[in-house]
């Protein structure tokens, strides 16, 4: 054959695969004959409508749940709350329950799966009287199903072991673990905790007045107890105390019916804490430990409940930890006159404010052609303040007087007093202030121990600071009356 016959037949030949090839890819296919799994249901029903439901014949005891005007209760009537979601849950299987599979239709002996007699009875009612009922046997061997029957029908079948589970609920099952009245955590105006040793810590929310003068800190928050006077709280700190219940939860319950409040020691309880935001008031009391849990209880409400102890550690609290540590720092703006006394000699640093009043802003605003504004009034200029400083009625430069100050409202508590001493200052320091209801607030720093002094605010102390921190302060106050330069 000629090379162009061979070419010929290489052509002819490619076109037939190609024909082939459509052939096959556009024929008709045939429907496949396997069919979907088939569902074997065993309870079907509208949840809606589902009025009661009743846990029988099981070695927990018999579980009754009545649905009376939209609400889930017990039956009888326990003063609990119940859990919407795990009701449903409960309710679920029966509004739509499958099998896993059946397994066996017409069995001999319902003994080996636990069901003669059964290990328990469930019975769904529904608002039209019908009911329906499942019979529950024994977890099977692979322990991820348990064994069931439909009451009135011989097959045995398996459902997925969540199933089962719910059929052997006891009422604690059922509770509802949210603890009442809720509170707004951001929005908390006052805690009271009473620790297990007696302590009692007191916090309460600044006013706007106490916000501005920053005399007791920057924090949002006083603690007004057990100290004698108010000291601010730490806002880094703060939280220990005002959200610290926040992590208090149920994780157990004690058995219905409750026996004595002395029982779980609530009757004089061993701790509490008040809490209250803007809508609500919290009042936890805590009784008994049990191993690793304690007993409490919300007081005015029936019930009684675990806790695990590690949601309580907010209870051992130290005052001390959670409070400013500043002496007294009121701001610069509030203050007219200091007055440090110390070796005998009182030192005057005043501050003098000249104001010069800003013009009034024009109240003529045009309008537009409706009547309506045409741009925006002009905001009220600031007076202008001026302020000049002397130290013992001499003048001093503004930047040395102000690290000064920094230094004497920078003195700051290192601990509590043990013990009482008079108060007998080596260094007096008296604010007067231009604003706020005490006029003149007197700091004094009294010998305590060889390393201390004890801070007296007004009369009052419960605190000490080292004598190192006057020693700095002082150095900077002779530097300042003699007119040198202070240092930061």
């Amino acid at each position: 054959m000629t090379r162009r016959s061979w070419t010929l037949v290489g052509v002819l030949a490619l076109v037939v695969v190609l024909v082939g090839v459509y052939v096959l890819v556009t024929r008709t296919r045939p429907v496949s004959t396997a069919k979907a799994p088939v569902e074997i249901s065993l309870s079907r029903g509208d949840k809606a409508k589902i009025v009661r439901v009743a846990l029988t014949d099981r070695a927990e005891g018999p579980l009754v749940i009545d649905k009376k005007a939209g609400k889930w209760a017990t039956d009888p009537a326990l003063p609990v709350a119940l859990d919407d979601t795990s009701i449903d849950n409960l309710l679920d299987d029966f509004a739509a329950l499958n099998a896993q599979r059946l397994i066996e239709e017409k069995p001999a002996d319902l003994a080996q799966f636990g069901l003669a007699p059964p290990r328990a009875a469930a019975t769904a009612t529904w608002d039209d009287g019908t009911s329906h009922t499942l019979l529950l046997g024994d977890k099977a061997p692979s322990g991820s199903s348990y064994y069931i029957q439909v009451k009135g029908d011989p097959k045995v079948y398996s459902v997925e072991s969540y199933n089962g589970l719910h059929f052997h609920w006891t009422l604690k099952d059922l509770r509802s673990r949210t603890i009442t009245p809720a509170i707004n955590w951001d929005e908390v105006s006052y805690v009271k905790l009473t620790e297990p040793g007696g302590t009692v810590i007191e916090v309460r929310r600044k006013l706007d007045s106490e916000n501005k003068s920053y005399q007791l800190g920057f924090g949002q928050f006083l603690l007004t107890r057990p100290y004698r006077l108010p000291r601010g709280l730490d806002s880094q700190k703060q939280d220990t105390v005002i959200k610290g219940a926040q992590a208090v939860s149920i994780s157990d319950f004690a058995d219905e019916p409750l026996k004595p409040l002395s029982a779980y020691g609530l009757d004089r309880p061993r701790s509490e804490v008040v809490v209250r935001d803007k809508s609500n008031t919290l009042d936890l009391i805590f009784g008994d430990q049990k191993g690793t849990q304690t007993w409490f209880a919300v007081r005015g409400q029936p019930g009684v409940y675990l806790a695990d102890n590690s949601s309580l550690d907010f209870m051992k609290t130290k005052a001390f930890d959670i409070i400013d540590k500043f002496a007294f720092i009121p701001n610069i703006d509030d203050v007219d006159r200091l007055d440090i006394t110390t070796g005998g000699r009182t030192h005057t640093l005043v501050i003098t404010r000249t104001v010069k009043k800003a013009a009034p802003a024009a109240t003529n605003v045009p309008s537009g052609p409706n009547g309506q504004a045409a741009q925006k009034p002009a905001e009220q200029p600031q007076d202008e303040v001026t302020s000049s400083y002397t130290a013992d009625g001499k003048t001093v430069e503004e930047d040395s007087f102000k690290k000064f100050y920094q230094a004497v409202i920078g003195l700051q508590i290192e601990g509590e007093t043990a013990r009482n001493v008079p108060d007998m200052p080596e260094v007096s320091t008296t604010f007067h202030m231009n604003k706020g209801d005490a006029r003149t607030v007197r700091v004094d720093y009294a010998p305590y121990d060889r390393d201390f002094d004890a801070i007296f605010v007004d009369g009052t102390g419960q605190f000490a600071l080292t004598k190192g921190q006057l020693s700095r302060m002082l150095a900077k106050l002779d530097l300042l009356v003699t007119g040198q330069k202070v240092p930061d």
